[in-house]
Order: structure tokens, then sequence, then C-alpha cells
């Protein structure tokens, strides 16, 4: 008889950034990762100045996580804190939500994974990461927008869908689904 032996998954870090502490170097590995695993999704990148490096205004007021494995970032997630949905890229799809949610709330995303790490649990510890440190800082409200095909992931995790799904407003050839959870 033959053991079938689970193999283990790799070791990694995991270290968030506090909005302003993520160095230029990060920031830059950061915009190439991001652009490197849409793309790798078969998505193009329009409204960054350039197509290898996805990085926006949001990311300098945010708390960047960032997952590496020697040296090479695997997974990054970002939470931005505020009290109104104005900064975000993708605002227009919040426009509606704004009057009914408790302030402080968190905004999350940029969720990635690298596709040679998925199902290893990531994106689940970056989830939690997230929820821990909203409630840490007193957030009210967490918001996000995700593709369809992650609301049943995040519904795992107690988020409602709060608006039904509609086109991006970076990606307009993708539905999102804007979802939310009381703290």
């Amino acid at each position: 008889m033959t053991a079938f032996i689970q193999p283990q998954p790799q070791a990694y870090s995991l270290q968030c950034y506090a909005p302003g502490k993520l160095s230029d170097t990060d920031r830059h590995r950061l915009g190439r990762f991001r652009s490197k695993v849409w793309r790798e999704q078969g998505h193009t990148i329009s409204h960054c100045s350039t197509s290898d490096s996805w990085l926006e205004r949001a990311d300098i007021e945010a708390y960047i996580w960032l997952a590496e494995h020697q040296g090479n970032i695997i997974a990054t997630a970002r939470m931005n804190l505020c009290t109104d949905l104005t900064h975000l890229p993708e605002k227009q799809l919040y426009q509606s939500l704004g009057h009914q949610l408790a302030t402080p709330l968190a905004t999350w995303g940029r969720l990635a994974v690298a596709t040679q790490w998925r199902n290893q649990g990531l994106a689940n510890q970056l989830i939690k990461s997230r929820l821990m440190h909203a409630n840490e800082l007193g957030c009210r409200n967490i918001v996000l927008d995700c593709p369809v095909s992650r609301v049943a992931a995040m519904r795992s995790h107690r988020f409602e869908v709060l608006l039904p799904p509609q086109a991006g407003i970076l990606f307009p050839e993708l539905q999102f689904v804007v979802m939310g959870r009381a703290l």
C-alpha cells in the first residue's frame, strides 16, 4: 500500500505596509506584479501610464499587503480607509451607496495571487488579515467590488451583495459585484 503524502505549501512571508511606508522599489515591483497577473488572465491594462505596471493614486494612501517567496511577490492586496468613497478608481460603482454606509469604512481592492500560488490559502489569508486590521482600525464597514467569479468566496467571509453585477469602470468587459460587510 502506498501512502499519499500531501505536498506542503512552500514558505512565504506576509507583510503589511502602512500608508506611505512602501518603498519606491517595492511599489514598482507591486505594479509589475499586478500587471503580470492581470495579463496572464487575458486582460489589458489601459488606464495606467504603461501596460507593464499597474499603480494607482489610491495605492499611496493604502495599506498594502505583500506576500513574498524567495524575494518575489506572490500575492498582494490593498485596503484604504475613508469617510466617503470618492477616492476609489471605480467610485462610480459605489455612488448609490455613499449615504448608506457607516464610517469610517475600509475599501478593499487589488487582491492578486500568482498563478502558481493559487489554491494554497493565500487569498483567504489576505482576506483574514485585512478583516483583522480593519477591525483594529475602528472601521464600521468594509466594501469592495469583485468579479462575479469571486462572489461565493467573499460570501464565505460574510460579505453580502450590495449592488447587482455591473460593468467595471476600468475594465468594462468584466462584470463586478459591489459587496459589503459590517464590522
